[in-house]
């Protein structure tokens, strides 16, 4: 999720793909012929899948089956799923099999391909004597819209993930050009989550959900330089547990602050001294998010989060 990724097990392996059309007649001589077939090379060896899957189970990406128009028959929901701007699709005949997956719920839904990633590497071989599996390694560097050109080349489908990108290149103009004259182009977002009964706080960058595609990689603003410094020297897209006290050097040039209210909101730092003495705070410009809304990393989350955050930042410009 998001879109909200888990520690990797394995480093992301571009997927090569061997496209095999196979056919052959019925062993009666019928000339019945077999439903075609791709062979798809992956972490784990060659792998035949149909060439046009019908009954999908993803254990992981049904939020980028859903981008592609696809619906798989059940996915891991319990926790991959959430976001307000995919419940309704998620809710339409899709089963969730659990967190982590059940064995059975998966093999009763007489699948004929199955998706997953890394967090379910242990579980490979039982999941691939149900039926044909793809395991694409996690990625800490991938973004979702790199993911996208994964499993579309998985589903012989290479050019879904670079339409799903030009559909938000294409959105993100369209949100450029509406903040035009009204936002500086230069202007630095801080995003930020309180923790630890707010005694800390988090930062993100752009590949790590909570808005981040949406401000840094569609309106193109910038990151405060201290967020970016450590995000730069962790090589990371989160730091976690920092000390509040040290939250007024971290955004101390942000033009806006965007606190994404994972449980922990701006109530618990509002009225002390630390928060009252940041300039974007004295400006009015700290804006808290609903992390039910912005927690999550997929192409028709950030879409929809890319609408809100243009629609904030302009609110309180």
């Amino acid at each position: 999720m998001q879109v909200h990724r888990m520690k990797h097990v394995l480093l992301g392996v571009a997927l090569t793909l061997i496209v095999t059309a196979l056919s052959a007649c019925g062993g009666n001589g019928g000339g019945e012929k077999k439903a075609e077939t791709r062979v798809v090379s992956t972490v784990n060896g060659d792998v035949e899948i149909p060439a046009e899957p019908k009954r999908i189970v993803a254990l992981y990406y049904h939020h980028l089956l859903l981008a592609f128009d696809m619906k798989p028959v059940g996915a891991n929901l319990t926790w991959w799923g959430g976001s307000p701007f995919l419940q309704e699709l998620e809710s339409d005949g899709i089963v969730d099999v659990g967190g982590p997956p059940s064995l059975e719920a998966v093999a009763a839904l007489d699948p004929d391909l199955i998706i997953m990633n890394s967090n379910n590497v242990e579980d490979y071989d039982q999941y691939a004597k149900i039926a044909p599996s793809v395991l694409i390694p996690y990625d800490a560097a991938n973004s979702t819209y790199d993911d996208a050109k994964l499993l579309g080349e998985v589903l012989g489908k290479p050019e879904a993930g670079e339409e799903l990108l030009k559909k938000f290149e294409e959105k993100a103009a369209a949100a450029r050009e509406k903040i035009a004259g009204k936002i500086d182009e230069n202007a630095k977002v801080a995003i930020i989550r309180i923790e630890g009964k707010g005694s800390q706080f988090a930062i993100f960058g752009y590949n790590y959900g909570r808005g981040g595609w949406s401000v840094y990689r569609g309106l193109n603003l910038k990151l405060p330089a201290r967020i970016e410094k450590e995000l730069n020297d962790q090589n990371a897209q989160i730091v976690q547990q920092l000390s509040m006290e040290l939250l007024p050097e971290y955004v101390a040039d942000a033009d806006y602050i965007l606190v994404s209210n994972e449980g922990e909101g701006l109530e618990l730092v509002k009225d002390s001294d630390t928060w009252k003495t940041i300039p974007a705070v004295k400006n009015n410009k700290a804006i808290e998010l609903d992390g039910k809304q912005y927690f999550y990393f997929d192409p028709i989350s950030i879409e929809a989060q890319l609408d809100l955050i243009t629609e904030l930042l302009l609110e309180h410009s």
